[in-house]
């Protein structure tokens, strides 16, 4: 809260930097000394690192018809052939180069491949790189 009261201003000091190249205005983060001891602390985001890199062999499946792209691809390099692929599936697949998000659907094949569906359809070309992560999507 503050201690200012209905009519009074409000005055939130902000501060600029030169050698920001965005030219965003900061707020100092430190509460006034009159409340010594609390401070408001900066909650950084953790980026979820992938649990497995791959590529993807190839785009399969029915075309979509709202936005004309593939509904499904093969993707390899996820999994070893020992590895149950049926135990993965639900996994949240991301391919960075298009921003696209899948889930692992079954596997592909003995040799470790994996079936991956994109609900939202998947454009990228056969080669590019796909990120395997532990969580479900959401």
């Amino acid at each position: 809260g503050t201690e200012a009261h209905d009519g009074d201003a409000l005055i939130m000091p902000f501060k600029r930097f030169a050698s920001d190249p965005t030219k965003a205005m900061h707020q100092d983060l430190v509460l006034p000394t009159a409340r010594p001891g609390s401070r408001l602390e900066v909650v950084k985001k953790t980026k979820k690192k992938p649990q497995q890199v791959g590529k993807v062999d190839k785009v399969k499946g029915d075309v979509l018809e709202a936005n004309g792209k593939h509904s499904m691809a093969i993707i390899a390099g996820f999994f070893t052939p020992e590895i149950n692929i049926r135990d993965k599936v639900g996994q949240r697949v991301f391919v960075p180069s298009t921003n696209e998000e899948g889930t692992v659907a079954g596997p592909f094949g003995k040799a470790g491949k994996c079936k991956v569906n994109f609900p939202k359809g998947i454009s990228a070309e056969p080669g590019a790189k796909a990120e395997l992560y532990a969580t479900a999507s959401s």
